[in-house]
């Protein structure tokens, strides 16, 4: 993994296109990059000179050092606005360790109050932030992404992130802290999607579903042919609402 620490230019990116526009005014990315290494990732899709090469993906890292003191000088935008923290890297990959980038901002957010802050993350490591999190009381969603119930698909496809074991009990951690937490399946991965709805109702019964999007940015395309019947737009389908009907039933 390849480290660089940079200085960036701005730290709140507004959303005017694509589909954070409309829900959110900025997105929040303290990193640059993701050490998760997740095959079917959509950013480098995107215009960007470390996107030249979509293979490379997952093999480098920008930290963004002086991201606090960003959010400090563009406080004006903060108040009563809607955040997004992260669109385009985890917040709580492990580099989070050395630098708490995430936390700092975290702490800058809380003194400038914004309106709605929603935190995505695959990371158990936001729990050691969990106090932070609560301060921010209704103003704060978390959003965790669990894309499959098989830990053997996980490892294949998200090679370098948590386990769903520790997500789920991240899942679990943030529900009885009285968080608002909800699932992102995106993209839904190879699964039992019975079971899979099963191992979260007990803490949320809101789900993001979607289909992988921009394969051709996919850097393990063997998967997605050792995989596609599931990826089959009939199977995908049935798989997602047998999950939605599941989390519906059981709520109610």
């Amino acid at each position: 993994m390849q480290v660089t620490e940079i200085t960036a230019v701005s730290i709140l990116t507004p959303q005017k296109v694509g589909s954070l526009a409309g829900s959110y005014d900025y997105s929040l990315n303290p990193y640059g990059g993701c050490a998760f290494r997740c095959s079917y990732c959509y950013v480098p899709k995107f215009p960007n000179a470390r996107h030249s090469d979509y293979r490379e993906w997952g093999k480098w890292l920008e930290v963004k050092t002086n991201a606090p003191d960003l959010i400090r000088k563009e406080r004006v935008k903060v108040f009563g606005s809607s955040i997004f923290f992260s669109s385009a890297t985890d917040p709580y990959q492990y580099i989070e360790l050395k630098y708490r980038l995430s936390r700092r901002c975290l702490q800058e957010l809380l003194r400038y109050q914004p309106r709605r802050v929603t935190l995505h993350t695959r990371s158990h490591l936001v729990l050691q932030d969990l106090e932070l999190l609560r301060q921010f009381g209704e103003k704060l969603s978390v959003g965790i992404s669990i894309t499959t119930d098989d830990e053997s698909i996980c490892r294949q496809f998200e090679p370098g992130a948590p386990s769903i074991s520790k997500r789920l009990h991240l899942l679990s951690s943030l529900s009885s802290a009285g968080i608002d937490v909800y699932v992102s399946m995106s993209p839904l991965l190879p699964c039992n999607p019975e079971r899979l709805a099963e191992l979260i109702k007990p803490f949320t019964q809101t789900a993001w579903i979607d289909t992988m999007r921009w394969t051709e940015v996919n850097n393990r395309k063997d998967l997605l042919d050792k995989y596609s019947s599931f990826f089959e737009a009939a199977s995908l389908q049935a798989a997602s609402q047998t999950i939605m009907q599941k989390l519906k039933s059981e709520a109610t």
